[in-house]
């Protein structure tokens, strides 16, 4: 059997914030009944996860500040 490459594609909101004068932004979609995000063009930031949106937003932010520093 032929296996087939599926894209995944999902729903979520860009949030947008700056750090150190850089603008950044992130890409959070729910699962479940949690939240995960991940910073668009940084895949050195690891995927985050979190109760609501704006916690997953922090926390990624957070991230990129201590990478920043």
């Amino acid at each position: 059997m032929k296996q087939q490459a599926a894209r995944v594609q999902r729903q979520g909101r860009i949030y947008r914030f700056t750090i150190a004068g850089n603008d950044y932004a992130a890409f959070i979609w729910q699962f479940g009944a949690q939240f995960r995000g991940r910073v668009e063009e940084h895949p050195q930031v690891p995927q985050c996860t979190g109760r609501t949106a704006l916690a997953v937003r922090d926390a990624l932010q957070q991230l990129l500040a201590e990478q920043v520093a």
